[in-house]
């Protein structure tokens, strides 16, 4: 799986995780934050290779299934795009006229978007 593939499973995950059984939890777990192989996993959970590939698609196919209805990861990627847009907007609006309050929305939503 290439590594965007692995961040956007991730992102699903994170919005999905709780539509999925604590073995498939384990495996999204071991395979996108610890970027373990199908392989090493079979090996740290002690069941077979087929087994953990079969968990995994499962738990790949509950993940977009959700996504598909619910959309959450595409309007997070809309939202945070549209929130670099504006920040981009609001800077060259600093840079011409090198208002500190101009200065002050871009920190807040910067601190913001640290924190979500």
């Amino acid at each position: 799986m290439q590594q965007e593939s692995k961040v956007y499973l991730s992102l699903l995950y994170d919005f999905y995780k709780d539509f999925l059984t604590e073995r498939q939890k384990k495996i999204i777990e071991l395979y996108v934050n610890e970027d373990l192989t199908l392989g090493e996993i079979s090996k740290e959970l002690g069941i077979s290779r087929q087994g953990v590939f079969d968990a995994f698609r499962k738990a790949e196919m509950v993940l977009k299934k959700y996504e598909e209805k619910l959309r959450l990861a595409d309007r997070y990627y809309k939202n945070i795009s549209l929130i670099d847009e504006v920040l981009q907007k609001l800077r060259r609006i600093y840079d011409r006229y090198k208002d500190e309050e101009i200065m002050s929305i871009i920190n807040s939503i910067q601190e913001w978007q640290e924190n979500v």
